[in-house]
């Protein structure tokens, strides 16, 4: 951190892991623990790097998203910030509980296009889930959002080390307790009413922009995956994506990745998932 950083970020907030050069805070009661300088500050600098990461958005649809009412409804962030104290990614989440499941909701994700690609985001990410996964032990999380990205789709079924704990997936019927969890997410967005239970695809999601949130669909590390969102998602239209993680798999996973940085080892970077509000 160099003088720049402006100090009022750091009131109530966490100082988490982001890498080489940046800070990544963590709040894990926005409403109470992000300040109104802080608040202020977001307001100044995110808009103008979220539409970097969402291409087709605009600098107002983040203003609105920065609102109190909207922060306050968080139940985490976490935003990685530059020397400088600009924004360059975050994560939002918020807790809920959907088809009487308790269920983390994925609200919000991007990563600045400078820094991109070497895995940043899912760094963020394990710093909010891991408490909610804990929490829920020892039954399964389910994380729940709502997405039109490939990539984000990858990386979130990759996420879990199960090839059965992702829905929808193609070929696959919706289990009912899926369907439940993806309708009370889709009641909860407002958008019951275009949500198709059998396929998870919520019709007209990104509404509130002309053309969706990408000037043009980003692809994943999977051609499969690819085709499938062209062949099931118009440019406006997302899925309620759920995954289920178990709390035991989860730990282990956790414990061979701390032996792999004692002993020095390097994950291989993976492309940077971001995740529409």
């Amino acid at each position: 951190m160099t003088n720049d950083f402006p100090p009022e970020l750091l009131r109530g907030a966490k100082k988490v892991s982001a890498g080489s050069g940046l800070t990544g805070l963590l709040w894990t009661d926005v409403k109470s623990q992000l300040s109104t300088p802080a608040r202020e500050h977001l307001r100044a600098t995110f808009p103008s790097v979220a539409v970097q990461a969402f291409t087709a958005t605009t600098e107002q649809f983040w203003e609105n998203w920065l609102s109190d009412e909207k922060l306050d409804e968080l139940s985490g962030l976490v935003i990685v910030f530059d020397p400088a104290g600009l924004p360059v990614a975050w994560v939002a989440s918020n807790d809920r509980k959907f088809g009487g499941r308790r269920c983390f909701y994925a609200n919000s994700a991007g990563v600045h296009p400078d820094y991109q690609g070497a895995g940043l985001s899912s760094t963020i990410w394990r710093a909010l889930l891991r408490s909610s996964i804990v929490k829920a032990a020892p039954r399964s999380l389910h994380a729940v959002m709502r997405t039109g990205n490939p990539l984000v789709y990858g990386a979130w079924s990759s996420a879990t080390g199960r090839p059965d704990a992702t829905w929808p997936a193609p070929g696959q019927a919706i289990p009912d307790h899926v369907q439940r969890i993806a309708a009370d997410a889709a009641a909860d967005l407002g958008q019951a009413d275009r949500l198709d239970r059998r396929t998870l695809v919520i019709t007209d999601a990104y509404d509130d922009t002309e053309t969706g949130l990408w000037t043009q669909r980003p692809t994943s590390d999977r051609t499969d995956i690819d085709e499938w969102f062209a062949s099931i998602l118009g440019p406006r239209d997302a899925i309620v994506l759920v995954v289920a993680f178990n709390p035991a798999r989860i730990a282990i996973d956790e414990a061979r990745r701390k032996i792999r940085r004692t002993l020095g080892l390097r994950n291989t970077p993976t492309r940077t998932s971001r995740t529409p509000t």
